[in-house]
């Protein structure tokens, strides 16, 4: 098992460290998730923290990887409403005299959510970058710098045609990781 398997067997049973690897999985896109929602990062880690720490608490079982994922993302997107509400009592509580009109009025949406499962599907997508060979991995990512394929070759010190066809395997290889994604329906 790497850094980034889950083993949702341990997990279910709230082993510490299953649950180390889900936060270190799931931690960093969650926060950018939420910063979506709400206007401070240090919020935004609060409401993931917070999210977390209430999902140990609850025993909540998971049936596998995706009924994980799409939890996290619904709990912490649920947990941004709440706070954006209790902002908005806040501010209505606070405000004497204030046009009230001014105050965020954001619509939440299931397009909202939408913006979750992408940004699961990006962080999908880096971690199996990650996972290719280390040539493969190298011409990726600087492709995805924008050289062009002559530019990669002549700073690998490789030929045009082998960064071609390693190119070629590398993108089928995420392809395939990615096909086996039921996330891809979501989108």
């Amino acid at each position: 098992m790497t850094d980034t398997e889950l083993d949702i067997l341990n997990i279910n049973k709230r082993d510490e460290g299953a649950w180390k690897v889900l936060f270190n999985c799931f931690y960093s896109a969650l926060c950018c998730y939420a910063e979506n929602y709400v206007d401070d990062s240090f919020e935004a880690e609060d409401i993931v923290q917070e999210t977390l720490a209430n999902i140990w608490h609850k025993q909540i079982v998971f049936n596998d990887e995706h009924h994980l994922t799409y939890y996290l993302y619904r709990a912490v997107y649920n947990n941004c409403l709440s706070a954006h509400r209790s902002k908005k009592k806040t501010i209505n509580i606070h405000a004497s005299n204030t046009d009230l009109n001014n105050v965020d009025k954001q619509q939440w949406t299931d397009e909202d959510f939408a913006v979750s499962i992408r940004e699961e599907m990006y962080r999908r997508l880096w971690v199996g970058i990650q996972g290719l060979s280390e040539r493969r991995r190298e011409i990726i990512e600087k492709t995805i710098e924008g050289k062009s394929m002559k530019e990669i070759a002549e700073e690998l010190n490789i030929s045009i045609n082998t960064v071609k066809n390693a190119k070629h395997k590398a993108i089928e290889e995420l392809k395939n990781q990615a096909n086996s994604s039921p996330l891809w329906m979501l989108l």
